[in-house]
């Protein structure tokens, strides 16, 4: 028989990693290693492929509301009117016309109609001491703002005359009074903040 020829594997590699575990290398040195027993390596698995779902939409965050696109801070708009008779004011406005909310506050014998998400209706009878009575069929324009007092300095600066400084009404808002270049009654005010 003829002699067999050795066939030189090659030697497996190690990491430096994999020779440190097993103590075969110090200081840069490669010591003898024993052989050590084979390890065994666990098969490896094959990668599941998971169906592709649509990821689930995340909450917006909420949105602040938009800063109010105006001078003085303008929240909503009201309208006061005078009226004789708040009843039948009443009957025409929410049961024939059907402005379903609204409130009768009968210590002043007045009327609030909202007429929509940022306007209401107001009636009541002239009351004496609070401002000179209107023609019925002229309206007072209230507008509600953030900060009555802010806005009383900011327009007496630019030049706007008000009755007064900004006072607190018997029906919980502070308020402060002008009229327009034609005469009608324009009213600032802002809830007062214990009544809030």
């Amino acid at each position: 028989m003829p002699a067999r020829k050795k066939v030189r594997r090659p030697a497996k590699r190690t990491t430096t990693a994999a020779k440190k575990k097993r103590g075969t290398v110090a200081k840069g040195r490669t010591k003898p290693s024993k052989k050590a027993p084979a390890m065994r390596r666990a098969p490896k698995k094959k990668a599941v492929k998971r169906s592709a779902r649509p990821a689930a939409p995340r909450a917006a965050a909420p949105t602040p509301p938009p800063p109010p696109a105006n001078a003085i801070g303008f929240v909503t708009q009201h309208i006061d009117y005078t009226t004789h008779d708040v009843d039948a004011v009443k009957r025409f406005y929410v049961e024939t016309l059907g402005f379903m909310e609204s409130e009768h506050d009968p210590d002043f014998n007045y009327l609030w109609i909202r007429t929509g998400t940022s306007s209401s209706l107001g009636f009541m009878p002239p009351m004496p001491g609070i401002g000179m009575p209107n023609p019925v069929k002229e309206p007072t324009l209230y507008v509600l703002v953030e900060d009555v007092d802010r806005a009383y300095a900011e327009l007496s600066l630019k030049g706007v005359h008000f009755e007064g400084p900004p006072a607190d009404m018997p029906w919980g808002h502070r308020v402060i009074s002008t009229v327009d270049p034609e005469g009608r009654r324009v009213v600032l005010a802002t809830p007062n903040r214990t009544n809030t």
